[in-house]
């Protein structure tokens, strides 16, 4: 029953769903359970909530962790993402600010994925249009974004490495995957959908985010990282 429950939620929101993810998810949420208004997570993390309901809210605050384990917050990490970990940290230490703590997780992950893009940008020589080009020097994911209204070229046609720029959020996501395994996918493609909800407004869940949901957010943006170094 919980576990329908948490993937009715998810099929009414999820925007950026794949082949696989029910699989991955079916196996997952087998590691929650509710007892006496409490959520127990893998049986290591204890949660208590109002409503057996607030199940899904558990849930959806604490996604990197429950699909992909326990990790580590990471100093090591861009300075624009270690930013906004450190106001997670806050917000979680100070407590009774769910609804914005969680945001601040799932903009450590959303962040890092445009940390992870400027960091593969230093790579490139030139950003093509046509038979256009222009040097990189000092460009990162925001300033090419800027870069391309400025010049009024086509975000269709810029070639970057001689790939295609991913100038929406989705087509980040999808540039990213490179860099992950399918569970990693899944939570980062999940995290950030229920970030655009919050950011919007349009949030209907109890939220209870806790500290193991931001070090596993922290792990898998690093890993990110130490992917893209480790391939050159």
């Amino acid at each position: 029953m919980l576990k329908k429950k948490i993937l009715r939620a998810i099929d009414d929101f999820f925007q950026y769903k794949k082949s696989g993810d029910n699989e991955i998810l079916d196996e997952v949420l087998d590691k929650i359970e509710y007892k006496d208004k409490y959520v127990i997570i893998d049986g290591e993390e204890k949660i208590k909530v109002d409503k057996k309901k607030d199940v899904v809210g558990v849930f959806l605050a604490n996604i990197p962790y429950i699909i992909l384990g326990p990790g580590e917050i990471h100093d090591d990490l861009p300075e624009k993402v270690r930013k906004i970990q450190s106001g997670a940290i806050k917000l979680l230490e100070i407590g009774g600010f769910n609804e914005i703590a969680t945001l601040e997780i799932y903009l450590v992950m959303e962040m890092s994925l445009r940390a992870l893009y400027s960091e593969w940008l230093k790579k490139a020589e030139y950003v093509k249009y046509g038979k256009k080009k222009v040097k990189v020097k000092n460009l990162d994911y925001r300033k090419l974004k800027l870069l391309l209204k400025r010049k009024g070229w086509s975000k269709y046609k810029v070639k970057v490495n001689g790939e295609g720029f991913p100038y929406s959020q989705g087509s980040l996501l999808a540039w990213a995957e490179r860099f992950m395994d399918d569970r990693t996918s899944l939570a980062f493609r999940l995290a950030i959908n229920v970030r655009n909800l919050l950011a919007h407004g349009e949030f209907e869940w109890n939220l209870y985010p806790t500290m193991r949901s931001l070090e596993a957010a922290s792990q898998a943006s690093w890993l990110l990282f130490e992917k893209l170094r480790r391939s050159g």
